[in-house]
């Protein structure tokens, strides 16, 4: 996550830069097109002279002794000498050079020319695609990198141990007493189920419990089933051909006392183990 948030950062600093270039470069052109605009060369011919100051006059005439008026002799116009340059205006060199560049080129090449992008915008799709570049290669670092560090962690060298899974057989439940058709066990559980399983043949099965022996269930248990109640406290379990049965308690198998009788019943004496505090 930290090298993505490097990465954002990266990005948006180089949009700035970016965008900082684009606008620089724009204020540069427009002061460059103001100062071309400014050194320009201005007209004579379209400025007003100013005003001036001096009042106009109400003329006069030229009169002799007598009051005659005399008469003005002819003013001459001048001659241009024809073996003499004359410069009649200041943008003669100017238009000269114009002249001389549109003999020089033809209109195909004054297309082309127009044609051609502006530097600001060959510079701002530079810049436009090296920031693609270069978010690109930092979006693939940071995931390479992140990835990386989660199929080998740091400090942790690599090892070779095989894990071996052991399965281990319960311990069976093994009488505390057994007297005539009766046998006792100790369950350290206060519940706990009980169940009667028949492989073969049939069974019949009584489920009771508590200090007046509570008849929980009673039914016959066939071949290839089971009959499982969870009792609670002591409890007793009566099976007409314990032979063909087999009983379980928490998953410990019973084990039935020797030799078997033709019913037997099974006590549950429910010991709960106290921890000391």
């Amino acid at each position: 996550m930290e090298y993505v948030i490097l990465a954002l950062k990266i990005a948006g600093a180089l949009v700035v830069v970016v965008v900082a270039a684009g606008i620089a470069l724009r204020v540069r052109k427009l002061r460059r097109d103001e100062m071309r605009e400014l050194s320009r060369p201005v007209e004579r011919r379209l400025m007003a002279p100013p005003p001036s100051p001096y009042a106009p006059s109400k003329g006069f005439r030229l009169l002799d002794s007598d009051g005659a008026p005399l008469d003005r002799p002819a003013i001459e116009r001048p001659r241009l000498d024809p073996t003499r340059h004359y410069v009649f205006n200041e943008l003669s060199g100017a238009n000269e050079e114009v002249v001389a560049s549109h003999l020089r080129h033809n209109d195909d090449w004054f297309l082309s020319r127009s044609a051609h992008r502006s530097t600001l915008s060959i510079v701002l799709r530079r810049l436009t695609v090296l920031v693609l570049i270069l978010l690109i290669a930092a979006v693939l670092a940071t995931y390479y990198v992140e990835h990386h560090d989660k199929a080998k962690p740091k400090g942790a060298p690599p090892s070779t141990t095989s894990v071996v899974t052991t399965t281990t057989t319960p311990v069976a439940l093994s009488p505390i007493s057994s007297s005539g058709d009766d046998a006792t066990y100790s369950v350290p559980l206060a519940r706990y189920r009980v169940t009667v399983s028949v492989a073969q043949g049939s069974t019949g099965a009584i489920y009771s419990m508590g200090p007046t022996d509570t008849l929980e269930w009673q039914g016959t248990v066939a071949s290839g089933h089971n009959e499982s109640l969870v009792m609670t406290g002591n409890s007793r379990v009566t099976l007409n051909s314990p032979s063909s049965a087999s009983v379980v308690v928490e998953g410990r198998p019973v084990a039935f006392p020797s030799p078997l009788p033709p019913t037997l019943l099974l006590v549950f004496r429910s010991s709960p183990r106290t921890t000391a505090p």
